[in-house]
């Protein structure tokens, strides 16, 4: 009778994960890329996975690298964000630093013509605006006048040298308004044509002499 270990029972399956088999290395043919002479072979555990560490190690480098790759990128972008911001201070430094020191901008320009339709058209807005302002300006007189009592004492002294009591008040408003009505309306007429007649003037003097030199510069 042979001495050795019993059989294991036939009903009983502990320990069946933990069993392997290592299974015979046969032969690979040959192919285009690989060796003469190779091996081929595995080791099968019981529960069918194959124990290879090849794939797991690479799989672990991979993620390895990934994670560098990622370390090393957010780094670069938080240095380059660094340097745009203390570029864009010092820039602001310099413009703040360069318009306080400098001295404010000049340029001569000459008047060398004027366009007389231009100023006629400027001159009757002009004068109209300020025959109303004149009619105001009269309104006003007489009425701070009249309150005063200045005008009835005027007539009443023009009556008293006439001795004729039926004789007219001198100064009314009518006539007042229309002599300012008047006075404007010619004040009009010279206003537009002495502008007119002056654009007309200064362009045949700066025709012969040059016109008018203007220096224009911004405030400090």
């Amino acid at each position: 009778m042979t001495q050795g270990y019993p059989p294991p029972a036939r009903g009983s399956n502990a320990g069946a994960d933990q069993d392997t088999a290592t299974l015979p290395k046969v032969p690979v043919p040959q192919g285009p890329g690989q060796q003469p002479g190779g091996w081929s072979g595995s080791t099968v555990s019981s529960g069918g996975g194959s124990e290879d560490g090849s794939s797991g190690g690479g799989f672990s480098a991979k993620l390895a690298s990934a994670a560098a790759t990622a370390t090393s990128a957010a780094t670069t972008a938080k240095d380059a964000m660094r340097t745009a911001a203390g570029e864009a201070e010092n820039r602001a430094g310099r413009s703040r630093s360069g318009r306080g020191g400098r001295q404010p901008r000049r340029a001569r320009l000459t008047l060398s013509h004027i366009n007389v339709y231009s100023v006629f058209k400027f001159s009757c807005v002009l004068a109209i605006a300020l025959f109303f302002v004149w009619l105001i300006m009269v309104g006003v007189l007489y009425g701070v006048l009249d309150v005063a009592g200045v005008f009835s004492k005027v007539n009443d002294t023009v009556h008293t040298i006439s001795g004729d009591g039926k004789t007219g008040d001198v100064v009314t408003g009518s006539l007042v308004f229309g002599g300012a009505i008047i006075i404007g309306a010619v004040n009009i007429v010279l206003f537009i044509a002495l502008s007119t007649i002056g654009a007309m003037v200064y362009n045949l003097c700066a025709d012969l002499v040059g016109g008018a030199e203007v220096t224009l510069s911004e405030r400090e």
